[in-house]
């Protein structure tokens, strides 16, 4: 089963914990997963472990949006389907992903977005439940599908990455965290068959009371412009220039 799907992540040795990213790498290598990792500008000590760990390592100066760009369209050519995750979902790379691999394949699901419990959920801070709420809301309308869609991780058919390249900020560095969600309403007007997959985990310990307004709307702008572009319609950018 796991030479059926490819591993779409990206790192950064000194943005978040680099001791969660080696260990969900350790973990993918030693169990058999074709990983496909862009890295944003780590230490060559550090790209070297995720070497010999046997990962495929590209690089990208394009900030958030190049590497995850780089890491899906490799990894779309590295298996059947792919899987995107952030490299440092430890517990969910190394407790739920077989689960919820099995889930998917068992399922008639072909872009899947792994969101979370009503338990895990409510172990975030409120104030970005709140706002991951909303996004869920506007998503699940355009869908006319409820659930949980900004948990993070997604299962696809490799062939879908392609449709990366039909965004018009393809190539470019800006709203990067907004990629897998274009991807998701790309699948949509594609008319794959979507859904959710509730395999996703809580809150990790060390920011159970983490909670910066303003970089949670950062991402969410990005997030539900990226996903809007995807369906083909409009989205007034906050940032735009007058």
């Amino acid at each position: 089963m796991k030479s059926e799907f490819a591993v779409a992540t990206i790192c950064h040795e000194y943005k978040g914990n680099p001791e969660l990213m080696l260990g969900s790498l350790d973990w993918l290598g030693t169990n058999g997963y074709k990983v496909f990792v862009t890295d944003g500008g780590s230490s060559h000590g550090f790209i070297s472990k995720i070497e010999k760990m046997g990962h495929h390592v590209l690089r990208s100066e394009r900030g958030l949006r190049g590497q995850m760009e780089s890491s899906l369209l490799a990894a779309g050519k590295g298996a059947g389907h792919v899987v995107y995750c952030e490299i440092d979902k430890y517990e969910f790379l190394t407790t739920r992903l077989e689960r919820t691999l099995h889930l998917y394949r068992e399922s008639a699901i072909e872009y899947a977005v792994i969101g979370r419990g009503q338990q895990e959920f409510m172990s975030f801070p409120p104030q970005q439940r709140e706002i991951e709420t909303a996004q869920n809301n506007l998503i699940g309308h355009e869908l006319a599908l409820n659930g949980d869609w900004v948990g993070g991780p997604a299962v696809m058919p490799a062939s879908h990455t392609k449709a990366l390249q039909d965004s018009r900020f393809f190539g470019q560095v800006r709203y990067g965290w907004g990629v897998p969600w274009y991807l998701l309403a790309r699948a949509f007007a594609n008319r794959l068959k979507i859904g959710v997959i509730s395999t996703g985990c809580g809150v990790h310990e060390t920011a159970r009371y983490e909670f910066n307004p303003g970089y949670r709307l950062y991402q969410a702008n990005h997030i539900l412009g990226c996903f809007y572009e995807g369906l083909g319609k409009h989205y007034d950018w906050i940032d735009r220039k007058e």
